[in-house]
């Protein structure tokens, strides 16, 4: 079997069913910790309540596609008004920058979860 790009991967965890589904579960779960560390490290601090409660969700599907969500949780609801502002506050995209800083990272995990996975 030769496997060159994503998509061939993906094309060969399709082919293996419930166990490809597993894979594709680590290799998100895996590339969003790689986020929410990315987003920690751009996480204004004042008390770190913010920080600490930004988690990564179990793996969701939503329109046919496998996602997972990374962010503040409740104990961090006022993340939104730093991210976005308000009207007496400039927003301060933390969640934003920590995305963009940590995307082709979260690529890399992802092939290469899904490599390992399918022993390539």
């Amino acid at each position: 079997m030769k496997v060159e790009g994503i998509e061939d991967l993906l094309v060969e965890i399709e082919r293996l069913g419930r166990e490809g589904s597993k894979i594709e579960n680590k290799a998100l779960k895996e590339a969003g910790d790689a986020v929410k560390i990315s987003i920690q490290n751009e996480t204004p601090t004042r008390s770190g309540k913010l920080k600490t409660s930004i988690t990564v969700s179990r793996v969701k599907t939503k329109g046919g596609i496998k996602q997972v969500e990374v962010g503040p949780g409740s104990d961090g609801y006022y993340g939104k008004f730093l991210e976005f502002g308000t009207v007496k506050m400039k927003a301060n995209p933390f969640m934003s920058r920590g995305y963009e800083t940590s995307k082709s990272e979260a690529e890399r995990i992802i092939e290469e979860e899904i490599r390992k996975g399918l022993g390539l």
